[in-house]
């Protein structure tokens, strides 16, 4: 009999497969129904099921990177909140300020402003410390990350304008200007080594425009030497290769003229500010002296060396300076490093014998070549490679140049040539203060007093020296000033310049503030938040009395200039914030926008 057994009901076990496999279908179709997807499993699409598990994986994390987001924009909030109150305050100590640099207030009024300031300063204090967001500070420098180095900066204010109507110098960009102060420069003494240059077309005496060999190198406000006739450079034109300058006396075309000072002083020297002459120019003849010229002052050991910056020219051979140390008469005056080098410039060299104060690291050297002996440095002269200090100590300087000396005459001669003064503690030390500038009648001829006020010494210091109509001079904290062509007509008028220091972030910063917005590895915004306290702010000197027997209105007046600089460091501080905040607002929509295409994406696989 066909298909029946005696051991097994095959037609029975065909039935119950069949059964198996229609439930096993009926249930994928049903928990396909009750879920709604396609792929429940890897076995329903393999790659379908490996793409939709990578995208969900990316949707979850977008989501989650959107709170962060979030969360950085309400912390950058809650901090630019606090950094509103502070400006609030800057603002209210500025105004306090301004109402106590009149000199109608009593001392026992400036005591009761000063009483409310030291307030307000505690308060900026309190903010800085206790604002946080979920336990994390926020203003306390612990999120700063790293932060750019401030240069120094000399700001003019109140530049009185002058009845005279003649020019402040002669050179045309500050001439007919009619404010006291013509120009202000704050000197960076070691990059500008003084240098040799020859005339490529004669000078006459007077105010004249010439070609030189080295018009790139030379600042304006530097004085050079040529025998007896000195040049008193007003203008520099790089481009066309000229210079603007007042010539005592005519000169020829080629005529040589030097920047440096090689001399001796003719009397002794005591401790502080005071006039000197200079006798035995460069080759028995005139002296190449200017404001803000750095010498050296009896270089024989590191000991004895004492290193000045010329504040005031009185004559063609003497000038003021501030002494460190008192010296004899007849010690040794120059303003220069020189070696002479061969025509294989790779490699270092040290300046011998080395100098008792050096440049440092990274200023310039100047490579010239001369023909004649240096001494006299008769021929053509002029600057042919440009290289840079190295591994400098107070005492050795060592210099590389980038290759070779280009040997521009027949049989020329090369030396190089540094700054003075920059060694281990810089000549000038600026700090943060103000300087007045006041027109007086000096016994019947018009002259500028300077007074410069330290805002954390909270001392006023008055030169002995006045200065005259169209002087340059450098009487105080490294900055340069040439004054208008004032009169007795303007006696009562002043200028006012704030000085602030340079100031070089720390590298030990602790991190910023790292919130991850985005689903992958790496994927960052970081915001850095600076301290902001009355140190950072440098306001926590500030007061508008000052120190007995000075200028009290003078202490008010850098008071000011302290609070424009705290204004204008939270102004950028929540600038930046704002940028952020706009940032991680765009950043959080994208976040959003990823998530809900990476889900849609997903269900339609």
């Amino acid at each position: 009999m066909s298909g029946f057994s005696i051991s097994n009901n095959l037609l029975a076990n065909e039935v119950n497969l069949d059964l198996s496999e229609h439930q096993q279908s009926l249930g994928t179709s049903v928990r396909d129904l009750s879920s709604g997807l396609r792929v429940n499993d890897a076995a329903d699409d393999p790659s379908g099921y490996a793409i939709a598990t990578s995208l969900q994986t990316h949707a979850q994390a977008f989501g989650q990177a959107s709170q962060n987001v979030s969360d950085a924009q309400n912390a950058a909030t809650v901090a630019d909140g606090a950094l509103a109150a502070v400006t609030d305050i800057l603002l209210r100590i500025r105004e306090l300020a301004v109402g106590a640099a009149s000199s109608v207030d009593s001392t026992s009024d400036r005591e009761d402003i000063q009483a409310e300031i030291g307030q307000l300063l505690a308060e900026i204090n309190r903010i800085a410390q206790d604002t946080n967001f979920n336990g994390r500070s926020l203003l306390d420098g612990s999120i700063a990350g790293n932060q750019s180095g401030q240069n120094a900066t000399a700001t003019i204010t109140s530049n009185s304008i002058l009845f005279s109507n003649g020019a402040n110098t002669a050179s045309a960009a500050t001439a007919n200007s009619n404010l006291l102060l013509a120009s202000t420069v704050l000197v960076d003494h070691a990059q500008f080594p003084p240098i040799d240059a020859t005339l490529q077309q004669a000078a006459a005496a007077g105010v004249d425009t010439v070609s030189v060999s080295d018009a790139g190198y030379i600042q304006p406000g530097m004085t050079f030497q040529s025998g007896n006739v000195l040049v008193d450079v007003q203008a520099v034109d790089a481009a066309a290769g000229t210079i603007t300058a007042s010539f005592s006396g005519a000169l020829a075309s080629g005529a040589e003229i030097h920047a440096y000072v090689i001399g001796t002083i003719t009397g002794p020297i005591s401790v502080g500010q005071q006039l000197v002459t200079v006798a035995n120019g460069l080759g028995g003849n005139a002296v190449a002296l200017y404001a803000g010229e750095v010498l050296q002052i009896n270089a024989v050991t590191l000991a004895s060396n004492d290193v000045v910056v010329v504040q005031k020219v009185v004559s063609p051979d003497s000038f003021v300076a501030t002494f460190n140390k008192a010296q004899p008469a007849g010690v040794s005056v120059y303003s220069i490093n020189w070696e002479n080098v061969g025509t294989s410039g790779n490699g270092s060299y040290n300046f011998t014998p080395g100098p008792a104060d050096s440049s440092p690291d990274g200023s310039p050297v100047y490579v010239e070549e001369y023909s004649g002996a240096f001494a006299a440095n008769t021929g053509k002269t002029q600057v042919v490679e440009v290289g840079r200090v190295t591994d400098s100590t107070p005492t050795i300087e060592n210099f590389s140049l980038p290759g070779n000396p280009t040997n521009e005459f027949a049989g020329g001669n090369f030396i190089a040539l540094s700054a003075l003064g920059d060694g281990n503690v810089p000549v000038v030390s600026t700090v943060d203060g103000t300087i007045e500038l006041q027109v007086i009648d000096d016994n019947g001829t018009a002259a500028v007093q300077e007074t410069f006020y330290g805002t954390a010494s909270q001392t006023s210091t008055t030169s002995a020296f006045l200065l005259a109509p169209g002087e340059r001079a450098e009487l105080f904290d490294g900055i340069v000033t040439t004054l208008g062509n004032f009169s007795l007509a303007d006696v009562g008028s002043t200028a006012y310049i704030k000085v602030l220091q340079a100031v070089q972030a720390p590298t030990s910063n602790p991190g910023p503030l790292v919130v991850q917005s985005g689903s992958d590895e790496g994927d960052v915004v970081q915001i850095g938040i600076p301290a902001v306290n009355t140190n950072t702010l440098r306001i926590s000197a500030t007061t508008v009395i000052g120190a007995s027997g000075g200028d009290p209105t003078l202490a008010a007046e850098d008071a000011i200039g302290q609070m424009d600089y705290a204004l204008q460091q939270v102004t950028t501080i929540r600038a930046q914030l704002g940028a952020s905040i706009v940032r991680l607002g765009i950043d959080q929509s994208n976040d959003d926008t990823a998530a809900t295409e990476l889900t849609a994406s997903q269900s339609n696989i």
